[in-house]
């Protein structure tokens, strides 16, 4: 176990400790899978509680409080990082506390409600034409991630590598959300593509954990190596 800290006495993080909540919220995330995949998920109380493919579950909540713990890294980040980075995290922060913002609250859905009225598609309900609305400003958003993700956590490293994973999954959810079952798609792949997205989370979040730990432990070298 590796134990970084940022001032003599005081306990960062752990790598330990982040590596057994990701695998413990990985776990969390197959059960859910395995549940929506069988036959559990046609009983009521566990399809409401459960069901990938419903608002206002527990799966919303968990996806929703994940990105706002990447966001609340992000903020932290922006405390220790380079100065040329700091506008990055806080610009992340905000990313991804509107992206948990939009979980809960169907942010993307309204938008494509709205863009109905502009974006006549006469085979894509108006919930989903959001999709088409918000495609081109989400592909320059995951391309610039992807860029900056790169740069600050490196492309070579195992976090910066984690990062740009996550966003690569991201990036496939538009593709899936086009099978959705109630546009006659088969389930299995809408739960496959919710599978894909909370990896992402998860993956993103222990990148990001990591990269603020490594913070403390590189000004803990400092600290050893400086002349006394």
């Amino acid at each position: 176990m590796t134990t970084v800290d940022t001032r003599p006495g005081r306990v960062l993080l752990q790598t330990g400790a982040i590596r057994r909540t990701m695998l413990a919220l990985a776990a969390v995330e197959v059960v859910i899978t395995i549940i929506n995949l069988s036959p559990l998920i046609d009983r009521y109380a566990i399809g409401h509680v459960l069901d990938v493919n419903q608002e206002n579950t527990f799966v919303v909540w968990l996806s929703s409080g994940a990105l706002l713990a990447v966001a609340t890294v992000a903020f932290f980040a922006s405390r220790f990082d380079a100065s040329d980075r700091r506008g990055g995290w806080i610009a992340m922060g905000f990313i991804f506390t509107l992206l948990s913002i939009d979980e809960t609250a169907s942010l993307h859905e309204l938008a494509g409600e709205y863009g109905a009225h502009l974006v006549q598609v006469s085979w894509l309900p108006s919930l989903y034409t959001w999709v088409i609305v918000l495609a081109p400003f989400a592909a320059v958003g995951a391309v610039w991630m992807l860029r900056w993700f790169g740069r600050t956590l490196g492309w070579q490293t195992p976090v910066g590598r984690m990062a740009v994973l996550a966003i690569l999954m991201w990036m496939t959810v538009p593709l899936f959300e086009a099978v959705d079952p109630t546009l006659g798609g088969p389930r299995p792949l809408v739960v496959i593509e919710e599978s894909i997205e909370a990896a992402g989370e998860i993956l993103m979040l222990w990148a990001v954990l990591l990269h603020v730990g490594g913070f403390g432990l590189r000004v803990s070298r400092e600290r050893d190596r400086a002349p006394s």
